[in-house]
């Protein structure tokens, strides 16, 4: 029975009915190297860009996070089926992990992140022997169909990272919401308001989630002078966006700002939670993260399947690899 295998380019030839002395061994330890250099420093990279995404959420840190991702996982394949040696992948996968998580552990170091990193270096340690298994078991090499089995489980991993690092502050012992939080939370707020006093004329033209009551107040009053020729009191507009918020449950003062607001809201009920509550509510945020990067990966597994072919293809024509043949030896029981 022929197999076909991929090896890199040092070997100066094969033939289909002698055993190529390349199965199973790698040949070239300087690529190998160059592979898990590579793959260790996008998992650098990665790992910051994520802790930068984490502290401020703003579009440059997004892209950036979201490119290293995708990079990542594509090479990071690569590397688990040009490679041989399981040994090494492990070692690889070792370096790797220990990349994407070191700016996790310097920032936002705990007890739930390092279980987190234990399971993220499974799930890749699986990845990569899925794509060993596949391969070893096709007569002849399907990338598209190695990477099916083997690319969920990459996603999984990286999932499972993302998710406690950003569902850390509920986690039930040291269940701490900050205000930089609060304002991530509600700050996608600003451009709907603004959407919807174009139509509606709220007099909240310039609104901002960091704004005091007392700003704010202003700004309605200025906005309805200018559009209605009636001047409303500030004073009175404060009063009375106060009063509304007690009629809901809400304390607020004329200085503070709405994030101090839903900050101030915010900690008074976490304050009460059983720790039961306290897990539910870590379980609740991990599930909610780490499904919403599970399935925003699912939207674009056709341009993974697509990037991979043609890293693949590349990598191929410049002679970094190349496909050879095995001959594989088998018992078998005749009458």
């Amino acid at each position: 029975m022929l197999c076909v295998g991929l090896m890199f380019n040092t070997n100066t030839g094969s033939n289909l009915l002698v055993k190529n002395d390349t199965t199973e061994v790698d040949t070239s330890m300087s690529k190998i190297i160059g592979l898990g250099v590579f793959g260790t420093v996008l998992a650098l990279a990665l790992s910051y860009f994520l802790n930068m995404l984490y502290k401020n959420l703003g579009a440059a840190n997004f892209t950036w996070s979201a490119a290293l991702s995708v990079l990542f996982i594509i090479i990071f394949f690569l590397q688990s089926i040009f490679i041989k040696s399981f040994k090494l992948n492990l070692l690889l996968i070792f370096a790797e992990t220990a990349g994407l998580s070191i700016f996790f552990i310097i920032n936002n170091y705990s007890l739930i992140l390092l279980i987190a990193i234990v399971l993220t270096y499974g799930a890749l340690v699986s990845a990569a022997r899925k794509s060993k298994d596949e391969l070893t078991n096709q007569l002849k090499i399907n990338v598209h169909k190695v990477a099916k089995v083997s690319l969920p489980k990459i996603i999984t991993a990286i999932a499972i990272l993302i998710s406690v690092l950003y569902s850390q502050p509920f986690f039930p012992d040291g269940l701490v919401v900050s205000k930089n939080l609060i304002k991530s939370i509600l700050a996608p707020a600003e451009p709907l308001i603004a959407l919807a006093n174009n139509y509606l004329n709220l007099g909240l033209k310039d609104f901002a989630v960091d704004k005091t009551v007392a700003q704010i107040a202003k700004n309605i009053s200025e906005e309805n002078a200018a559009a209605k020729q009636i001047q409303i009191s500030p004073k009175l507009i404060e009063q009375q966006l106060i009063t509304s918020a007690g009629q809901i449950g809400l304390t607020i003062k004329s200085n503070e700002s709405i994030v101090d607001v839903a900050y101030n809201f915010v900690t008074s009920k976490i304050e009460g939670l059983s720790t039961p509550m306290r897990w539910g509510l870590f379980g609740i945020m991990f599930l909610l993260i780490f499904f919403t990067i599970k399935s925003f990966f699912w939207f674009f597994y056709w341009l993974f399947y697509l990037l991979i072919y043609l890293f693949y293809e590349i990598l191929m024509a410049i002679g970094f690899c190349k496909l050879s043949y095995e001959q594989i030896s088998k018992e078998i029981i005749i009458l």
